[in-house]
Parts: C-alpha cells; sequence; structure tokens
C-alpha cells in the first residue's frame, strides 16, 4: 500500500477500462463495452475527487491491470483490489489505507463524473471532525456513492449490494456499531443512459461529455 502518512485520502475503486464492466449502462446505450466511456468516467471521477490536501488512491481490478490505469493516470497512485464482494473490497482497502498512516478514508466508485471536490472534502473533513461518524453519500437508488470514516465501520457484510436497500441497511449496521450517520447531498452514479445525460448537465465531466457528444454526432446515441 502506498504511504499516505497524515494525509486524508480519497479511494476510488475502478475495474479497469479494458476488462468490461457497466453491462447496465451500456444495455442501456444499446452499445457493446467500449473502453473509451470508461476511461472518460474514471479520469473525470479522478478530477472530481482532487480536493485539497487529500491524496487520491485508484484501486483496481483484475489486479494485473494496474499498468493500464497507471499509464492513463499517471500522476496518480494506483493499487490492487482485494478479493471478495463488495463489502470486502472496501473494507479491505480502508484499512489497508488507515493501517499506512491516513486519518480518514473516503471510498467511491469511478462512476461519478460529477463529483465535485467540495463533497469529498466536506466527508473527509466531518470524518476527522466527529470521529464517532460515518458518513454517507446517498445514491438515488437506494445505495450510497461514498462512504468515509477514521476507522473501518462494521457496515460491509450482510449487505443486499445492489439493491435499493443498501443506504439503509448500511445505516441500520453502522447504528448498531455506535456510529452517528452523516449524510452528504444526494447524487447519481451513472448506471443509464439517463445518469449519463444528467452527469454531463453541469459542465465538469468534460471527458464523459466529449464522449456522448461524439456518439450524438455519429448517430450511435439519442
Amino acid at each position: 500500500m502506498v504511504d499516505v502518512r497524515s494525509a486524508p485520502v480519497v479511494a476510488i475503486l475502478t475495474r479497469a477500462p479494458s476488462a468490461g464492466g457497466k453491462t447496465r449502462l451500456f444495455a442501456s446505450l444499446g452499445r457493446a463495452h467500449d473502453p473509451a466511456l470508461l476511461s472518460a468516467l474514471l479520469l473525470d471521477t479522478v478530477d472530481g475527487a482532487a480536493a485539497p490536501g487529500v491524496r487520491r488512491v485508484i484501486a483496481v481490478t483484475p489486479p494485473e491491470a494496474c499498468d493500464e490505469v497507471r499509464r492513463l493516470i499517471p500522476d496518480v497512485d494506483v493499487v490492487p483490489q482485494p478479493e471478495g464482494d463488495l463489502g470486502d473490497r472496501m473494507r479491505h482497502v480502508m484499512a489497508a489505507l488507515l493501517d499506512a498512516g491516513a486519518p480518514a478514508v473516503a471510498v467511491i466508485g469511478s462512476d461519478l463524473p460529477h463529483l465535485a471536490p467540495a463533497t469529498v472534502a466536506e466527508a473527509l473533513t466531518v470524518a476527522a471532525r466527529e470521529r464517532a461518524t460515518l458518513v454517507l453519500g446517498p445514491a438515488e437508488d437506494g445505495g450510497y456513492y461514498l462512504i468515509a470514516a477514521t476507522r473501518v465501520p462494521n457496515v460491509f457484510s450482510s449487505i443486499d449490494w445492489g439493491s435499493a436497500r443498501v443506504l439503509a441497511q448500511t445505516e441500520d449496521a453502522a447504528a448498531r456499531d455506535g456510529l452517528t450517520v452523516h449524510r452528504l447531498g444526494p447524487m447519481s452514479d451513472v448506471d443509464s443512459a439517463d445518469d449519463l445525460r444528467r452527469a454531463c448537465g453541469d459542465g465538469r465531466a468534460r471527458r464523459t461529455e466529449a464522449w456522448v457528444t461524439a456518439q450524438a454526432r455519429r448517430g450511435g446515441l439519442t
């Protein structure tokens, strides 16, 4: 794991663009897997996570694709994701970064091209200031797009990942773990054509918007 002593960290969990993923999004678009779109989403998310004083780390699956992501984003630390389901991987990445010396860690996915650095800054500031607090960014589908804490919370097991119950189940688990929940403003990750269009509405997702514009010009996106 990278040396992150004394710096709060945002960890971006991603599948390498060449490795597939986002099947619901591509089905909604009526398109085959396109690494160019996945690269645009990842690059815009990494830019959106660039809050002042915050260290960014990209955790990649499959592990052998780390070099692909390093070539794409050479100025950000890249590490392999561990094995396991989503909860296992988030827990292990957060634990490794906290063990490496980070005072607070936020974990996000790579499909937040409209993410604002201020959101990441708020999450890590609240987590560091209120150490008995779990910070969650509610997603519009009933999950969450960000989780932040100063210790590894017991909220990653027995969760119905991918369902509309994820946020509620996580908040219940946080209460059992003695944690107060601080909610950020809601946001939608990008899982459908409509999500993709909404993400391009405020000028932050410039690479993603360029991909959408190019496809529309070619008649490949309506």
